[in-house]
């Protein structure tokens, strides 16, 4: 008895040494600007943004596409994420033709334009 207990306070400590180096190793590492690609389904947009590796406001654009190809600003905002991943799901509430740009310090990623089946116009 006393032996796996020894074995299992040794694998313990191994587990919360893996955890400790691992948290430093984070916070003094990258810091990732999540924006995933758009998810149309039938009657759903769906995509995922947030920060992974830090905390910070993340400021984001839904675009809406032109009949001439150009992109026009349908919403935008700044959203709060501490090392979170948070998935957005709409429907009506979006533009027919659109992409989603997001921008974290030097960091900006854009999606690839979609069509929304169920828009709101735009």
């Amino acid at each position: 008895m006393r032996k796996i207990l020894g074995i299992l306070g040794t694998a313990g400590v191994a587990a919360a040494a893996l955890v400790a180096t691992a948290a430093p190793a984070q916070a003094a590492g990258a810091c990732t600007l999540v924006q995933s690609e758009i998810y149309n389904g039938a009657n759903i947009i769906q995509y995922v943004q947030g920060l992974e590796g830090c905390a910070g406001d993340v400021y984001w654009e839904v675009q809406s596409q032109n009949t001439d190809g150009s992109y026009s600003v349908w919403e935008s905002g700044t959203t709060y994420y501490d090392n979170e991943e948070v998935t957005r799901t709409g429907d009506v509430d979006f533009p027919c033709l659109m992409r989603v740009h997001a921008e974290f310090g030097s960091q900006s990623k854009t999606t690839a334009t979609v069509r929304n089946n169920n828009c709101g116009g735009g």
